[in-house]
C-alpha cells in the first residue's frame, strides 16, 4: 500500500527480498529498536534480586550499626562515659576505636535495681557472625540466635551465647574502662 503525506505506510523492498514498512518520508519505522533478547529479562531478574537483598538487608537492621556511639582512648588509656542521663532498663551501645585502627564494639546497661552492667557487643559462640545484641525491655537478646539474657545478670560472666563481661569502675557518675581491658575483647571483632 502507498501512503500519503498524512503519515501512511507503503511496502518497500530492500535487499535480499525483505519487506520494510516506511514511511512517506523514507525513515524506516525500526531504526535504531533493538531485539529483546532472553540475556537482557535475565539481567533485569538478576538487578531486580539484587535490589530486594539489599532493601531486605537494610531494613533488618543490617546497616544498623551505626547506631554506636564512638569511644576513644584518653591520653591516660582510659575511656570514660558520662553516666548521669541513663536510666534504668536503657542500654547505650558504644564502638571503640584507638589510634591503631583496633575496633571494640561493647554496651553499657543499667539493669531495673540501678546497677551498671558493661559487656562486649559480642559472645563466645556468635561472634563469628558479627551481629551483637540488642536490646528489649530488661533483656539483651543475640542478633543471630534470638537467645536473651537478663540485663541484671551480665556481670556474673559469660559463656557460650551469654555477652561477654568488660571490667569497668564507676568514678562519681563517670564510668571509666581502661583501653587494655576493652582490647581484650577485640578478638570477636577482627
Amino acid at each position: 500500500m502507498i501512503g500519503d503525506s498524512s503519515g501512511c505506510f507503503r511496502p518497500r523492498v530492500v535487499s535480499r527480498g525483505k519487506v520494510s514498512l516506511v514511511n512517506v518520508s523514507g525513515i524506516a519505522d525500526n531504526v535504531g529498536v533493538k531485539k529483546f533478547r532472553p540475556i537482557h529479562g535475565i539481567a533485569i531478574v538478576i538487578a531486580f534480586s539484587v535490589l530486594m537483598w539489599f532493601a531486605s538487608y537494610a531494613l533488618d537492621g543490617g546497616l544498623r550499626r551505626s547506631g554506636h556511639e564512638r569511644v576513644a582512648p584518653q591520653r591516660d588509656g582510659t575511656v570514660r562515659i558520662d553516666t548521669t542521663g541513663q536510666d534504668p532498663l536503657q542500654v547505650r551501645f558504644f564502638r571503640f576505636l584507638n589510634p591503631a585502627n583496633q575496633e571494640v564494639d561493647f554496651f553499657v546497661a543499667r539493669d531495673a535495681a540501678g546497677d551498671f552492667q558493661v559487656a562486649f557487643d559480642a559472645n563466645e559462640v556468635c561472634f563469628k557472625h558479627d551481629r551483637g545484641y540488642r536490646a528489649e525491655g530488661e533483656w539483651v537478646v543475640c542478633n543471630w540466635c534470638d537467645k536473651a539474657f537478663r540485663i541484671g545478670a551480665i556481670n556474673d560472666g559469660g559463656g557460650g551465647c551469654k555477652p561477654v563481661p568488660l571490667d569497668f569502675q564507676l568514678q562519681n557518675k563517670e564510668m571509666v574502662i581502661a583501653e587494655a581491658e576493652i582490647l581484650k575483647g577485640w578478638r570477636f571483632f577482627r
